[in-house]
């Protein structure tokens, strides 16, 4: 269950990301007034959590094979949102990126201040298609019976209508 509960948070650090996306966008289309430093500081503080969210969706991915405590069908579940939340990185970092060149658009003076942050998205996003969610398990291979996973019909507190 530890590979899913770290997953959770990830998931979550990965829709922060997003949601910055929607607080940087006014300030990076000039709608809100914004000095080029502080949007610049900004951007560099979401590519740093950007960079250590996937390396750690990287790391859960490597070592859920290793995880004994996980069935196979599990692991499939879990690597399949490992590379939903891969697509939402690569989403996001795409989304900060065409804010960038925008403002770098709007404002040519001051897009030297933004390039470094632009080229930080530009490899995030890179590097999400270089990512290949292994298959999981066999079709095979055995997964959790029905009696661990309190949906057999023998459980007193299962509602057979929901079955």
């Amino acid at each position: 269950m530890s590979a899913e509960l770290t997953l959770l948070f990830l998931e979550k650090r990965v829709e922060a990301s997003r949601l910055c996306a929607s607080i940087t966008e006014p300030f990076a289309t000039g709608s809100e007034p914004v000095t080029p430093d502080d949007l610049s500081a900004d951007f560099m503080q979401i590519v740093k959590e950007m960079e250590q969210t996937l390396a750690e969706l990287k790391k859960l991915n490597a070592g859920l094979e290793k995880d004994r405590a996980l069935e196979a069908g599990d692991i499939r579940h879990v690597r399949g949102r490992i590379e939903t939340a891969m697509v939402e990185v690569a989403r996001a970092a795409q989304d900060f990126s065409a804010q960038i060149r925008f403002f770098e658009a709007m404002n040519p003076n001051d897009a030297a201040k933004t390039k470094p942050a632009l080229d930080k998205f530009d490899e995030i996003e890179k590097s999400t298609r270089d990512f290949t969610v292994t298959e999981g398990p066999e079709e095979g291979a055995e997964l959790a019976p029905a009696e661990d996973t309190g949906l057999s019909p023998d459980h007193d507190d299962v509602d057979p209508m929901l079955m």
